[in-house]
C-alpha cells in the first residue's frame, strides 16, 4: 500500500531538492560543539559522547527509496525524554507528526489517524515505507558517533566527515569552519530497497 506521505509529496521531484540541497542553502548556526579528537585519532580513544542536549532544529528532508522519492520540510524538537517531529510539503501543509516519549512513538498523519509503535524506525517503515532513525540521528547531525568504536573519517579540523554506525553509512558537509554540518547524506545498506536521506539544516534554537 502506498504510504500517504509519498503522495502528498509526489509532486515535488527528488531532484529539484537534491540540487538545493547540494547547490546551496542556509547557514547553520555558528553554536560550537566541543572540539572533536585529532584527525586520525583511533576513534575506540575517544570519550563516549555525552546524552544530546534539548535542541530545535529545522531543515529540509529528500527522501529516494526504491523507485520512489519524496521531499519536503521538517521541524524537530528535541529532548532527552521525548521527541516532537513534524513533517511538511514543500509549501509548508503538514502532513505528519511524529511523536517519541517514554510510553513509546506515535504517527498523527494529515487526516489526524494515529498509530503506534515501540521505535521510531518501525512506525516510520511501517507507514512511511521508509525507516527514519530518530534516535541515531540526535548525535549524527551534531556530528557526533553515539559509539566511540564506530568507524569514522575526520577532516584536518577533526570534523566527521563519514560515519558508519547501526548500519548506516553518514557523509558529511560543513559551511566555512562550522563545527556543525550542514548537510547529511544517509544510506542504507541494509534495506530491501536502496534507501538514501538528505538532510539540509536551516537553523538551530532553543527548544
Amino acid at each position: 500500500m502506498r504510504r500517504f506521505f509519498v503522495f502528498a509529496l509526489r509532486a515535488v521531484t527528488f531532484g529539484l531538492l537534491c540540487a538545493g540541497l547540494l547547490g546551496g542553502c542556509a547557514a547553520t548556526s555558528t553554536a560550537q560543539e566541543p572540539a572533536a579528537p585529532a584527525a586520525g585519532a583511533p576513534a575506540a580513544a575517544s570519550p563516549a559522547p555525552a546524552a544530546a542536549p534539548a535542541f530545535a532544529l529545522d531543515g529540509r528532508i529528500a527522501v529516494r527509496y526504491g523507485e520512489e522519492s519524496l521531499s519536503g520540510k521538517f521541524a524537530w524538537t528535541h529532548a532527552p525524554e521525548r521527541d516532537q517531529l513534524s513533517l511538511a510539503t514543500p509549501l509548508g501543509n503538514q502532513l505528519a507528526q511524529i511523536m517519541r516519549d517514554a510510553a513509546g512513538v506515535t504517527l498523527i498523519n494529515s487526516r489526524q489517524e494515529q498509530y503506534r509503535a515501540p521505535d521510531v524506525e518501525t512506525l516510520t517503515e511501517q507507514q512511511l515505507g521508509w525507516r527514519l532513525p530518530l534516535v541515531g540521528l540526535t548525535d549524527w547531525i551534531r556530528g557526533r558517533a553515539q559509539d566511540a568504536r564506530s568507524p569514522v573519517t575526520r577532516d584536518t579540523q577533526g570534523r566527521l566527515t563519514e560515519l558508519k554506525e547501526a548500519g548506516w553509512v553518514i557523509a558529511y558537509t560543513y559551511n566555512g569552519a562550522d563545527t556543525l554540518p550542514q548537510r547529511l547524506i544517509l544510506n542504507y545498506p541494509r534495506a530491501e530497497k536502496p534507501l538514501e536521506i538528505r538532510l539540509a539544516l536551516d537553523g538551530w534554537g532553543a527548544p
